[in-house]
C-alpha cells in the first residue's frame, strides 16, 4: 500500500516554487540574447522571452512574465540554472579582479614602497613604464587634473594580473 502523503506538497510550497520560477525567469529576461541562445530551451520558451522583452507596458509585461512562467513551470531548468549560476559566478569572479587591481593602484600610488611587493607578485613586468604611471598619477592627484595616468596605471596593473 502506498502512502498518500508522499507525493503531497502544500500549497504554500506549491505557491514557493512558482515565486521561484517566476523570478528565474526574470533573470532569463535579463539575459543577452547571445547567453539566452546558450541554454536549451523549448522554442516556445524562446518565443516567450523575446515577446516580453519587446513589451513595454507594465500590465502587458506582467502578463507575458506570468504566461512565461507558466511555460518554465512544465519543462526541466536544471541546465538552465546551472548556465545562470555559471554566469554569476564569473560575473563575481571579475568584480573580484576589479577590486583587487584597484586596491593594487591605490596601494602603488599611495606609497611607493608597495611597488616591490607588486614586482614579487608579478616578476617579468616592466617596471620602468610602473614607476613612471605612478609618478605621472601622484602628479595627477597633486594637481586634481584629469585621471589620465590613474586609468592607464589601473590597465598596466589589469593585464599584469
Amino acid at each position: 500500500m502506498t502512502d498518500i502523503t508522499d507525493d503531497f506538497k502544500s500549497k504554500t510550497a506549491l505557491k514557493n516554487e512558482a515565486k521561484d520560477v517566476h523570478a528565474f525567469g526574470r533573470i532569463l529576461v535579463g539575459l543577452t540574447d547571445k547567453q539566452i541562445s546558450q541554454i536549451e530551451l523549448p522554442e516556445n520558451v524562446y518565443e516567450a522571452i523575446k515577446e516580453l522583452k519587446k513589451l513595454k507596458k507594465n500590465s502587458a509585461q506582467k502578463r507575458q512574465s506570468l504566461y512565461l512562467a507558466k511555460l518554465l513551470r512544465a519543462i526541466d531548468l536544471s541546465g538552465a540554472q546551472r548556465f545562470v549560476d555559471q554566469l554569476k559566478f564569473e560575473s563575481q569572479t571579475e568584480i573580484k579582479k576589479f577590486h583587487k587591481v584597484e586596491d593594487w593602484r591605490d596601494k602603488l600610488v599611495a606609497d611607493v614602497s608597495n611597488l616591490t611587493d607588486f614586482i614579487n607578485l608579478s616578476p617579468g613586468i616592466d617596471i620602468q613604464k610602473l614607476r613612471k604611471l605612478i609618478l605621472n598619477s601622484q602628479k595627477e592627484i597633486k594637481k586634481g587634473s584629469s585621471r589620465k595616468f590613474q586609468k592607464e596605471l589601473f590597465q598596466f596593473i589589469k593585464e599584469t594580473l
